[in-house]
């Protein structure tokens, strides 16, 4: 018998452990209705969305109140300072590449493809964390650790999109963009165009810019706040590419994977989807 089944009781219907205590049960219960429906409260909505008689419901507010996890004013409870401190201990506790690694597992185990996490550093991308292809990936140099420019990369560009765009503007304008491939964006126009068009689809693509006859597609990861703090891609050799990246399963696979890490950092989808897509 597995340690799961041990704790089932087989004549429970609500799916819930046999050592569930009721009352902390009824405590969360209330918590949860704060984080669906936000605060203001009162006793006779929380028993209405609980389904706890209103003298239990009530006891149980002043216990959540009088621990400081709720507040109360003219009648309405709201979350209070403990589960202020409580969230920020969670999300301090987060750590990127321990959130990303299997959401990149899961990706490169669909695509079959590397799939590369970095972040944005004085205009360069930096690769924090990668899951390599089990196939050849043609002249790819990129490891962990690796520094490269930002305007000719999946990664860059989609890490650039969401800098402020007279920041950007003024660092292009005073940049020499090298021509590494016959597609490389080499103008301020050029890319700052490039970079409206990754906003306006949610995710960017490298159009064997920095390197002839591989491409990637990559997309923006947000953090709890909803700002975008690293990006993930899949990069492959050309030809094992869809011809049309933007419309294809495999760029969504990408966003998709961009949007759970970001569920895995405190991010909502909703509040993924308001902030990558102007």
């Amino acid at each position: 018998m597995s340690g799961n089944q041990a704790l089932e009781d087989p004549g429970n219907k609500s799916g819930k452990s046999r050592y569930t205590v009721q009352a902390a049960d009824k405590l969360l219960d209330i918590l949860n209705v704060f984080l669906a429906q936000g605060g203001g409260q009162t006793v006779a909505s929380i028993s209405a969305a609980t389904g706890i008689p209103r003298p239990t419901a009530f006891r149980l507010l002043s216990t959540l109140e009088g621990q400081e996890y709720l507040t109360r004013e003219n009648g309405d409870y709201r979350l209070g300072q403990k589960c202020i401190l409580l969230g920020t201990a969670a999300i301090g506790s987060l750590d990127l590449q321990e959130q990303a690694r299997p959401v990149m597992r899961d990706l490169a185990g669909a695509t079959k493809e590397s799939v590369q996490l970095a972040v944005l550093s004085d205009w360069q991308v930096v690769y924090i964390e990668q899951v390599s292809s089990p196939q050849s990936v043609a002249f790819m140099t990129s490891r962990v650790g690796s520094i490269r420019p930002a305007y000719c990369t999946g990664l860059g560009k989609a890490l650039l999109a969401y800098q402020p765009e007279a920041e950007v503007a003024r660092w292009a304008a005073a940049s020499a963009f090298e021509r590494l491939t016959p597609t490389t964006l080499v103008t301020p126009a050029s890319l700052l165009e490039d970079l409206a068009l990754v906003r306006s689809r949610g995710f960017a693509i490298d159009n064997e810019e920095r390197e002839l006859g591989v491409a990637c597609v990559a997309a923006p990861v947000t953090d709890h706040r909803g700002e975008v703090v690293a990006a993930v891609s899949v990069a492959a050799p050309r030809v094992r590419l869809p011809q049309d990246l933007p419309g294809s399963t495999f760029a969504k696979q990408v966003v998709d994977a961009a949007a759970a890490i970001s569920l895995r950092l405190g991010c909502p989808a909703e509040r993924w989807k308001a902030g990558v897509k102007s």
